[in-house]
């Protein structure tokens, strides 16, 4: 009677080894190298495309809420304040009232302030925000005006945002 135990594996033998290891490192070397890459196409928070990013946000949220609007009740070159429908829930038929603000002073930011509350800032390092009315009788009911806004930003003031909005019978 002879003692057959069954063959065990005990380990793994030098060469797998070796290769395993060669094999990780390359796929780790591969999976490194993406992320570097990746994380070079990201906008830096300074660069001129992420303040013209921010521009175009600013912009495109104030062109937005114009186009609601229901009423200008005070306008400047640096600031606008309106009226847009109730959008309290549940509905107290009573506007709300924004104002988009800049101090004027470069580096400053653009400010937005709802139903007189805590204004908040909608862009940070703004150099010039500008907006321009032009308003045109087009029949005796019937005038339009256009709020042209203009704004400059980011840390050299290179990206600039123009965009424009038209609006119909605007009492101011």
């Amino acid at each position: 009677m002879t003692n057959a135990a069954p063959h065990l594996r005990r380990g793994f033998t030098l060469v797998e080894m070796v290769l395993s290891m060669t094999v990780m490192t390359v796929l780790l070397g591969g999976i490194a190298s993406a992320m570097i890459l990746a994380s070079r196409a990201m906008p830096d928070l300074a660069t001129p495309l992420k303040a013209r990013a921010d521009g175009y946000h600013a912009a495109d949220g104030l062109a937005t809420e114009l186009f609601a609007a229901q009423t200008i009740t005070a306008r400047s070159a640096t600031s606008v304040t309106f009226t847009v429908a109730d959008r309290t829930v549940p509905p107290d038929n009573i506007p709300e009232t924004i104002q988009y603000s800049w101090s004027g002073v470069a580096g400053q930011p653009l400010n937005r302030q709802y139903n007189g509350g805590t204004a908040g800032t909608v862009l940070d390092n703004v150099y010039q925000f500008n907006l321009g009315y032009v308003t045109q009788v087009i029949s005796g009911a019937t005038k339009v005006t256009v709020v042209n806004i203009t704004i400059r930003a980011g840390a050299d003031a290179t990206s600039r945002v123009d965009t424009s909005v038209q609006l119909l019978n605007q009492p101011v």
